[in-house]
């Protein structure tokens, strides 16, 4: 009896011995889980945070370029700007000229036909709407008046 006694305290030691071991691997690996779940959150916070930076990064420098951008762009209107005025004011001359030059060739010759009168008004408001400065304002009524044929002597 006592060798039963023995064989049930060795089989029981073995089962505590088991459940024990088994207790522990159980933790051990509970714990293994919780850490690699733990290390996986921590590297999507990582990834998410690293991904803000370069969104950040990015943001910049599409701020930087865009201002560049613009500057570059104020830049190039000015001097079209400039380029434009200075053409108008030429185009204005050459237009006032042709107005005088015309226009006084009308009055000298003492008519002016209707073709002739509506181009001469024409360019007239062509000039006008260039940002006229008045100087032929008094030439363009004159020719306006003049008859359209020339008068029977």
């Amino acid at each position: 009896m006592e060798g039963v006694i023995i064989g049930l305290i060795v089989a029981g030691i073995n089962v505590a011995v088991t459940t024990i071991i088994g207790l522990v691997i159980n933790s051990l690996w509970s714990k293994r889980i919780k850490e690699k779940e733990e290390l996986a959150k921590l590297r999507e916070q990582q990834r998410e945070q690293h991904e803000n930076q370069r969104c950040e990064v990015m943001k910049q420098t599409i701020r930087e370029e865009s201002q560049a951008m613009e500057s570059r762009l104020g830049e190039k209107i000015e001097r079209v700007d400039k380029d434009l005025d200075l053409m108008k004011k030429t185009m204005q001359k050459d237009v006032r000229r042709s107005l005088r030059q015309d226009g006084n060739a009308f009055v000298k010759r003492g008519y002016a036909s209707d073709l002739e009168k509506t181009e001469f008004d024409e360019l007239y408001w062509a000039y006008h709407n260039l940002g006229k400065n008045g100087v032929v304002d008094t030439l363009h009524d004159q020719v306006m008046k003049l008859p359209t044929e020339p008068e029977q002597k």
